[in-house]
């Protein structure tokens, strides 16, 4: 398991270097210290690096590393050089998130590229940011495709944004209502249990289950407890393995609704980074290739097919139609594109256009799910309410 090594170090003109570096044990840290031109001074070990990370730990977040990127592009665009960009750009960050640009800048001045760089922190930069930048080094356009990244990250944001925030409301409600139900189950219904029970008289079905529920909550509340949090964590647990996500995802996308978003999002998705690539003179199969491993599961088997189509010098447009994983008006827009040679414009204002529709159908979902939560919660309180009131009524007439 590698380890994370705070170092000081010198050259062998006597200039003296510090940085973090993830390394297997202190052998190995020299080693690597010494194909970097360096003599090692002093390290402290910091822990496991962020790579070997606890499949609990917290993860950095996702606003910050599509600041990190935009930021890193504005000063590239200025002129420094990689190394000092990264230097620069990473003053402001967060310990961890800086902790990596360190490295990164370490890495470079060393000799490796930013794709190799960035492939050794998979944890904090994801497949897709690490496949863009391989296009930029070929392209040499590293500012520009940055940028584009962080655009298109940033619009995700907005999107997630605007979704949790009509989810919030919904979100109080149900929260509130299961711990009024838990109250309702854990102090209530044990007041009335002895007089039902006195009573003689059958309560109804429901208010029984009621009440062995209630009982099930009051004598085994602990292990219940602890059981949920055990369920949680292995499901914590399970969310964190790539092939479980996968199989949750494409079970997700079977429900309509859930099915409609995601195509639109993919569509938008693949619009919008197709015109990025085309625009930086990377050549289809190639674009398509890139675009295959940042559509995920459903979207690879399409474009790894349209790729091949392609290839044998088919249109992208026949390919992608034939698969059916995008809108009709989508395939159709890449058609003009291909026939007018503009397809990176076209594709452009297509992604900006199924961008808008993915906002107006996740406002629309999310506008709905507020009424129905409300109504809910007020369905099953007040018929919890007039399911023990009318027990109670029966048992008065019962007595009088």
């Amino acid at each position: 398991m590698a380890t994370r090594f705070q170092y000081m170090a010198m050259t062998f003109e006597g200039v003296s270097r510090s940085g973090e570096i993830e390394a297997a044990d202190d052998t190995a840290l020299a080693a690597e210290l010494g194909r970097r031109g360096l003599m090692l001074v002093s390290l402290k070990r910091l822990g496991d690096a962020a790579g070997s990370s606890s499949l609990l730990s917290w993860p950095i977040d996702q606003r910050a590393i599509t600041a990190f990127l935009g930021e890193l592009s504005l000063v590239l665009r200025s002129g420094l050089p990689l190394d000092e960009a990264l230097d620069v750009t990473g003053r402001d960050l967060s310990p961890r998130l800086a902790g990596t640009a360190t490295q990164l800048r370490h890495d470079i001045v060393a000799g490796s590229t930013l794709v190799q760089a960035l492939g050794r922190h998979k944890d904090v930069f994801s497949d897709d940011i690490i496949a863009m930048t391989r296009v930029a080094e070929v392209t040499g356009d590293l500012d520009g495709v940055l940028a584009a990244i962080a655009g298109e990250r940033e619009r995700g944001h907005r999107l997630n944004e605007k979704v949790q925030g009509a989810l919030r409301y919904p979100a109080f409600l149900i929260s509130s209502a299961v711990l009024v139900l838990l109250f309702f189950l854990v102090q209530v219904i044990p007041q009335f249990s002895n007089l039902f029970n006195d009573s003689g008289k059958d309560p109804g079905a429901l208010v029984r289950l009621l009440m062995a529920t209630s009982r099930t909550l009051v004598d085994n509340g602990q292990a219940l407890l602890i059981g949920l949090a055990a369920l949680l964590t292995v499901a914590l647990l399970i969310w964190r393995q790539p092939a479980a996500r996968a199989t949750i995802a494409l079970t997700l996308l079977r429900l309509p609704v859930v099915r409609g978003i995601a195509t639109l999002w993919l569509t938008t998705r693949f619009l919008s980074n197709l015109a990025v690539l085309i625009g930086q003179g990377v050549p289809l199969t190639e674009a398509l290739a890139v675009l295959a491993n940042m559509l995920g599961v459903e979207g690879r088997s399409a474009l790894a097919t349209a790729r091949d189509a392609v290839r044998r010098g088919g249109q992208l447009h026949e390919a992608l139609a034939a698969s059916a994983l995008f809108p009709p008006v989508a395939i159709r827009m890449i058609r003009v594109g291909e026939q007018t040679g503009e397809l990176a414009k076209v594709a452009s204002e297509a992604g900006a256009l199924y961008g808008r529709k993915l906002e107006k159908r996740l406002e629309q979902v999310a506008g709905l799910i507020g009424p129905i939560a409300i109504l809910s919660v007020a369905g099953l309180i007040g018929g919890l309410m007039v399911t023990i009131m009318s027990a109670l009524i029966s048992i008065n007439d019962a007595v009088q």
